[in-house]
């Protein structure tokens, strides 16, 4: 079993990204600190925060569906750069977060953070009721034989998009497209121990608006998930 670093590594979604393809992560570290910051990728947590980032909101859904608003801190070290609480929270917990970034080459950039603290559950039914309520969502469900996960754009399954799946060292471990569901399957071997994490991208290219005095005829929307691989509950 690797070690368990503070962070799940995720690469990009490659042609649709915007320049740099930095995002906003979410995870809760060893010692139960929530950590949300902003690069590359999960692994690149030495970026300065814009400021849209700087100042999202960072929710804990509890099992009944209440949301509870973090206290986040801004910190700068050699090693991250980022918010964090200053009391632990249970690790177990999940968190989300929904921010809109700006604009980019004409496309209003919209961008989702979940993170699923604690151990998958094993069906559907059980993986709708504990999951967040953000407009693009992934809910993912202990198989057998690996990991599914049902991907959702308002509630309606998204067909055809491209999932992938990284390791918490950085490694891309598959790469698939979704199905009529919305649904992929990811096998225990792709899964590896430790945090793993996903990433999806849907464009609505019909969705046309303004933000802050400037106009946009599209809205791009990513979404980066963290979870931990469920075989770990078991060891």
């Amino acid at each position: 079993m690797k070690t368990l670093k503070t962070l799940v590594a995720l690469c990009l979604i490659a042609a649709a990204t915007p320049a740099y393809a930095h995002f906003p992560w979410v995870t809760i570290n060893e010692e139960g600190h929530v950590q949300y910051f902003f690069g590359e990728n999960p692994a690149d947590c030495t970026y300065k925060l814009p400021g849209s980032i700087a100042k999202s909101e960072v929710e804990l859904v509890t099992v009944k569906g209440t949301k509870e608003k973090l206290e986040l801190n801004s910190i700068e070290t050699d090693d991250f750069v980022g918010r964090t609480t200053s009391q632990a929270i249970d690790k177990n917990s999940l968190l989300q977060s929904k921010v809109t970034f700006g604009i980019y080459h004409g496309s209003r950039l919209d961008y989702y953070t979940v993170h699923y603290g604690g151990k998958l559950p094993n069906s559907r039914q059980g993986a709708a009721k504990h999951s967040s309520d953000l407009e693009l969502k992934a809910e993912l469900v202990d198989t057998d034989h690996g990991v599914d996960a049902f991907i959702t754009w308002k509630g309606q399954p998204l067909a055809a998009a491209d999932v992938r799946l990284f390791c918490e060292e950085g490694h891309e471990e598959a790469s698939k497209k979704t199905d009529a569901e919305g649904k992929v399957s990811f096998s225990d071997k792709e899964v590896e121990d430790g945090l793993n994490g996903i990433m999806v991208g849907h464009t609505v290219k019909d969705e046309s608006g303004s933000l802050n005095d400037k106009k946009y005829e599209s809205a791009s929307h990513y979404l980066t998930v963290t979870f931990k691989d469920p075989q770990d509950f078991e060891k």
